[in-house]
């Protein structure tokens, strides 16, 4: 009995000890919840990382198309509206109220908003459907059927909405109700 108390004694003290090691030191006068906050953030954006970003995106878009000459010349205004866009975009982001200032918001002050909100993206996403339209009607058929992929962030007034749509594509209309697409097994849903 005294060989089991024994054991038991150093495999709590050794227990304790490893618990005591894994523990975090807190830094010195600050909350425990700031501290948490400050470590899920992600830092901010800069203009600069976002005009790099879009960079990015207009030159996969251009890579991705394989444009020939003639269609080179119609590219110039498609990549305007998309950089206008973006830009546009950005500078929402940037203007928009803090979360204490949006919970103070009442119904109406929201209603404004998100009705301004979506005045302005249709605006943005008309000015991106104009300049493309050329480049469209002037695109192979290989390069119709990559193009929606290309382009989906581009004309999209919002950007990704990943997180709306817990990572998964498309924006869930009918994709939730039994049967409604063929890759289902167990079929198609069989109209009546």
């Amino acid at each position: 009995m005294k060989t089991i108390a024994t054991i038991a004694l150093v495999v709590l003290m050794a227990g304790s000890g490893t618990y005591a090691l894994a523990q975090q030191n807190p830094v010195p006068n600050a909350p425990a919840a700031s501290q948490d906050q400050q470590q899920n953030r992600r830092p901010r954006m800069s203009q600069d990382d976002f005009n790099r970003l879009v960079d990015a995106r207009i030159a996969s878009i251009k890579a991705g198309l394989k444009l020939s000459a003639d269609q080179e010349r119609l590219w110039a205004p498609v990549e305007t509206a998309i950089r206008t866009s973006a830009t546009e975009r950005f500078s929402r982001f940037e203007q928009r109220p803090t979360r204490e200032q949006r919970q103070s918001m009442d119904f109406m002050q929201r209603l404004e908003r998100r009705s301004t909100m979506m005045n302005e993206g249709a605006q943005r996403s008309a000015a991106v459907t104009t300049a493309l339209r050329p480049l469209w009607d002037s695109l192979s058929e290989d390069q119709k059927r990559i193009a929606p992929r290309l382009l989906r962030e581009a004309v999209n007034v919002d950007g990704p909405r990943w997180n709306a749509r817990d990572g998964r594509r498309g924006h869930g209309r009918d994709h939730h109700r039994i049967g409604m697409h063929q890759g289902d097994p167990r079929g198609p849903v069989q109209q009546q």
